[in-house]
């Protein structure tokens, strides 16, 4: 027997979980994507109701729920001569009821265009100010604080334009949030309309019973399920549709209007910390390195990835750290309070651990973490095309390092390792237990640093050593690469000099000739492809057979790919370090 009170059909089961996890800064608060959901078809809208926190309970578990839609008298109403237009926004209460609830999201329709936008009166309450990003994105931030993308806001859909999934979301930082619910005595609870499309769902007969459709109403929500006949429908004709509402957050405090440090007890202390009396005490602090995967896609920010440092434009900074192992980072607390407003600080310590975590982390990987791994690769990269900047001049062509490889040691020494735009993708972190998806991204992003060589330079230098054209001219910049190393290798296994006399290289050439520091170069370029194709089975062969090249075991992995992105890493500067010494003009 189905207990219909607690039933979810499984395309939309995740609607019974929390609407959040709790630790992000930021908090969805008004959404419209008709993104596919766990390979279900389907849209999802949300808007945020403000709810009376002594009438919370009730509404919550509400039969059929409370209205999901944000209402208005528009556009375009209709006013009686003598009746005065209402400019509020509300989202209806409870059935039989007349009932509104304040919303935070002002919206409406017109044709096949749908906009959502934060209410101004919150905007206002703030003092927010817009700053506008490109592709329809526009942040709202609270310049006293200073704080940033207090709002992030794509506000317009636009059904029109065939092709495109709509999207439009607002999030909102939780500590604005709870401080303007506070503010209202309410609490903020997310009310939506979400439909789903499947077709292996057993409990649609037992439940429908022999019904084309049907609603039930359920508590908190209202269900509509139906089975479709139509031929447009065929391959998942099971529809579901749930009306509903989920608590965001109940407000505990005015973090916002109530601001000052937090006085936060740090894991090995016993009280809380100040500014005060952390300049007296010279303490440190310590972190999980997950505390940066909130700057490091945010290009405002600089987040300094050999101490784990992150600085705003001259506003703030943490200064004076330092990692620890492998996935930690030791701050000052003195600088971190001294330097940081409020809500930085509260950050960092929503990640804090003991000394004795990072130190433990330490002793099982000593201190190399991805920084450390990053900068060897591109110091490895960039001892590559100095080899070949060498081998072009005592060919005379006169390629430099940038004609050959984009990069030039001098200028990434002055600007530093970490500047160029493509080692920022590297530097991120990475967690022990990230998924395959990621190690394949991660793939992808090693291999965006090989894709530099340019593969002009690369054919001249060839030609210059004797090869025919003809012979190259389909050649990429990998093997362009793989050829100039089998050259190399054919004339020191000769006797030979390289490229004064590489003559006899030339001849004995054959591309079947197979270099071992290459291999797993042509691995990453496989997985990099792996990344971008449906996943299969075929798929998963190719992984394992690409993955085992840098000694990684597929099979040892779905516990975490953290061990076999490090791989990637160690193996990739080994080999480019090797290719370097290979091309080096003997």
């Amino acid at each position: 027997m189905i207990d219909l009170a607690t039933y979810w059909p499984k395309s939309v089961a995740h609607l019974r979980d929390a609407y959040d996890d709790g630790v992000s800064d930021h908090v969805v608060i008004a959404e419209i994507n008709d993104t596919p959901l766990n390979g279900n078809k389907g849209v999802r809208k949300v808007s945020t109701a403000l709810v009376p926190l002594d009438q919370l309970d009730e509404v919550l578990s509400a039969p059929g729920g409370i209205g999901w839609e944000v209402k208005s008298w528009g556009p375009h109403p209709c006013v009686d001569e003598g009746q005065i237009y209402d400019t509020r926004f509300w989202v209806s209460g409870r059935k039989g009821r007349d009932e509104k609830f304040q919303t935070i999201i002002n919206a409406w329709k017109h044709h096949n265009q749908e906009v959502v936008l934060p209410d101004n009166v919150m905007l206002m309450a703030y003092g927010l100010i817009p700053r506008y990003i490109g592709d329809g994105f526009v942040c709202w931030d609270d310049p006293q604080a200073p704080v940033y993308d207090v709002l992030r806001v794509r506000s317009h859909v636009d059904y029109g334009r065939k092709g495109l999934c709509p999207l439009a979301q607002i999030t909102m930082r939780r500590d604005y949030l709870e401080d303007y619910c506070s503010l209202k005595s309410c609490a903020a609870v997310a009310v939506y309309y979400e439909e789903r499309f499947s077709s292996d769902d057993e409990t649609f007969n037992k439940i429908l019973q022999e019904q084309t459709g049907g609603q039930l109403e359920l508590p908190g929500r209202l269900l509509g399920m139906a089975v479709l006949k139509d031929k447009h429908h065929s391959v998942a004709p099971q529809f579901s549709s749930v009306w509903g509402s989920r608590l965001i957050l109940r407000p505990k405090s005015r973090p916002i209007t109530d601001a000052k440090d937090p006085e936060l007890v740090w894991p090995g202390d016993t009280a809380p910390m100040s500014l005060a009396r952390a300049s007296q005490e010279w303490m440190d602090g310590y972190v999980s390195d997950e505390v940066l995967r909130e700057y490091e896609s945010r290009p405002e920010f600089d987040v300094h990835s050999e101490s784990g440092g992150v600085s705003y434009n001259g506003w703030w900074a943490t200064g004076y750290s330092s990692r620890i192992g492998r996935n930690h980072i030791c701050v000052e607390l003195k600088k971190l309070y001294e330097r940081c407003p409020p809500h930085v600080i509260a950050h960092w310590h929503r990640f804090a651990v003991s000394e004795e975590v990072a130190e433990r982390d330490r002793e099982l990987h000593g201190d190399r973490n991805i920084a450390v791994r990053a900068k060897e690769i591109i110091h490895a990269y960039l001892r590559v095309t100095e080899s070949l900047e060498e081998l072009s001049n005592c060919l005379g062509t006169g390629f430099t390092q940038e004609d050959i490889g984009s990069l030039a040691t001098d200028k990434v020494k002055y600007s530093g390792w970490w500047s160029p735009s493509v080692v920022r993708p590297l530097t991120t972190i990475v967690s022990l237990s990230a998924s395959r998806d990621q190690f394949l991204a991660r793939a992808g992003s090693l291999f965006q640093l090989l894709e530099n060589l340019k593969p002009a330079s690369l054919r001249n230098l060839l030609i210059q050593l004797g090869l025919e054209k003809g012979k190259i001219k389909d050649f990429g910049s990998l093997k362009l690469l793989a050829t100039l190393c089998q050259l190399a290798t054919v004339a020191a296994e000769h006797g030979h000099a390289f490229p004064s006399d590489a003559d006899p290289a030339v001849r004995l050439w054959t591309p079947e000739l197979r270099i071992a520091a290459l291999d797993r170069v042509f691995a990453l370029q496989s997985l990099r492809v792996c990344a971008s194709h449906v996943p299969g089975a075929e798929q998963d062969k190719k992984i394992a057979i690409s993955a085992a090249r840098f000694g990684i075991d597929v099979a040892a992995a779905p516990t975490g790919w953290g061990y076999a992105i490090d791989a990637l890493y160690d193996g990739l500067a080994k080999d480019l370090n090797a290719i370097a010494d290979m091309l080096i003009p003997t």
